[in-house]
């Protein structure tokens, strides 16, 4: 599932206290292109958090399918629904990254294989165990064996004892100091090639994913969860 960005949105219809996306634009998962989609939805099927949608691209008139979080919040006031596209290659890509990365333990990525095989097959029992699973192996690679005993609870408070979360970010204050051959760079005081052209933009993806995408989807994952458990 790939999310759909609120810049995306190209026009809304009122779902109770929801804004809905009506027509968006997207890379088609069928045909590559940027397409627009308008959004056919059955509102009568509407589960407790969402509903599936189907948009034709604009480009290739294929189908693809949507899904539309329904977090129905009146207290809030008017809200936008968030909008999912399923992209098989979204995952994909995930997916080459997490094999194709040697710090990640070979354990952890079998266990993360067989989670994601076991969810896409839609048994869903599996997909509890096998994700117990890989929780168990992230933990145990910062704090090994001495804490498997403890509940996963006490060894997620334990956890940054051991893994320095801010380093990413400090480690790139050398790299934009004044006196920084990058720096120079970005006052263009010294060339951009194409190939640091493409770093650049590497980075500047990197950043925001790790400032405000991921700490907001663990956020609104770890929410959808509790709601839907209560």
């Amino acid at each position: 599932m790939r999310k759909i960005l609120p810049a995306s949105i190209l026009s809304y219809t009122q779902y109770g206290y929801l804004k809905v996306a009506k027509t968006l634009k997207s890379q088609c998962p069928e045909c590559g292109r940027s397409g627009n989609f308008i959004l056919k939805a059955n509102y009568y099927q509407v589960k407790k958090t969402g509903l599936f949608a189907e948009g034709l691209c604009s480009e290739c008139k294929k189908p693809s399918i949507f899904v539309i979080m329904l977090n129905d919040r009146s207290d809030q006031g008017v809200q936008e629904a968030e909008v999912y596209i399923y992209d098989p290659m979204a995952s994909k890509g995930h997916l080459d990254e997490i094999e194709g990365n040697k710090h990640i333990p070979k354990d952890l990525v079998r266990s993360y294989v067989s989670a994601l095989n076991v969810s896409q097959a839609k048994d869903n029992s599996a997909t509890a165990v096998m994700s117990k699973r890989v929780i168990e192996s992230v933990l145990k690679n910062y704090l090994g064996e001495k804490t498997k005993e403890q509940s996963l609870s006490q060894q997620f408070e334990l956890l940054p004892q051991h893994v320095d979360l801010s380093k990413p970010i400090q480690s790139l204050s050398h790299l934009v100091h004044p006196d920084s051959p990058f720096y120079e760079m970005l006052e263009l005081e010294r060339e951009i090639d194409d190939e640091t052209a493409v770093l650049l933009m590497e980075l500047l993806e990197g950043l925001i994913e790790y400032l405000f995408v991921l700490p907001e989807k663990i956020e609104s994952v770890h929410n959808e969860i509790e709601r839907k458990l209560k």
